[in-house]
């Protein structure tokens, strides 16, 4: 089975814009989109996570317009970040998807929900939160402080040790070895695009403010009538776990499942683990 390290870059046109994606793993009635998180690019992503879903479906993930190896410039919006994946979709004939959303990526994941519900089947919600509302809990400042500080230097180990993990030994070791997995990548010809950086970041900063801080994104959850799987580490500190509760509370139909030991990063902490709690949910 080709897998993420081994499969070949491929690119549609989207309105103008030549739009970088990869498609491997088994054959299914339906492929699973993956959203991303700030920052990130298909050259971040965790091998052993998607190439443990992979195994039973088909996997669909995407750099989003300005980002890694798509051209154009990055959206300030959670819309249009959403509309790069309709369009996407469509480019490539696809009616209908799973889609799981990891941070950033959760928001334009519940805006598909909500907004275009016949696309969806059904939902990932990873470590991300709704728009302003009762319950919602914001990130303290220094997290969001960190969040956009360096914007012109890829974040380090280090910074993904904070962010990602909870501080433990067993959950730091379990980081470390994520990070050696994400550089497993090596394709002859394709250079590695990493994290984004520059005025992207900014771009992606914004959109995340204006979402998070319209009340409205927040009622909308009630729109949402797609099976829901909500996911977290029991303490994340870029989206206070809370915020995982208030999703499950406000989408009518939603689980919700936390990690022990675990924080923002949750997914990557426990890949084959989460992979087949993920299989559970798409299959029932």
């Amino acid at each position: 089975m080709t897998t993420l390290q081994t499969v070949p870059t491929s690119f549609v046109s989207v309105n103008g814009l030549k739009i970088a994606y990869r498609r491997f793993g088994s054959s299914s009635p339906v492929p699973l989109v993956y959203v991303n998180h700030l920052r990130g690019s298909m050259d971040t992503l965790d091998p052993l996570l998607f190439n443990s879903i992979a195994r039973s479906r088909e996997v669909i993930v995407y750099d989003s317009a300005g980002i890694g190896h798509s051209e154009g410039t990055v959206p300030d919006s959670i819309a249009e970040m959403a509309a790069v994946v309709v369009d996407l979709l469509a480019a490539l004939e696809i009616p209908k998807a799973d889609f799981i959303g990891f941070s950033m990526g959760g928001g334009i994941v519940q805006y598909l929900g909500y907004e275009h519900p016949l696309l969806v089947n059904k939902l990932i919600l990873a470590g991300t939160q709704s728009g302003i509302g009762e319950g919602v809990a914001l990130p303290p400042r220094e997290v969001l402080e960190s969040a956009g500080a360096n914007t012109d230097q890829p974040p380090t180990e280090d910074d993904m040790m904070n962010l990602f993990f909870y501080p433990s030994t067993t959950s730091l070791s379990l980081g470390h070895a994520w990070w050696k997995r994400i550089h497993e990548r090596n394709i002859q010809g394709e250079p590695r695009k990493a994290y984004l950086t520059g005025p992207g970041v900014q771009s992606q900063l914004t959109a995340i403010f204006k979402y998070s801080t319209d009340t409205r994104n927040f009622d909308r959850l009630a729109d949402i009538k797609a099976p829901v799987l909500v996911t977290n580490g029991h303490t994340d500190v870029m989206s206070p776990t809370a915020n995982s509760f208030v999703l499950q509370q406000e989408i009518p139909n939603a689980h919700l499942l936390l990690y022990p030991d675990a924080g923002h990063g949750h997914l990557f902490q426990v890949p084959e683990l989460y992979a087949k709690h993920l299989e559970l949910f798409l299959n029932n």
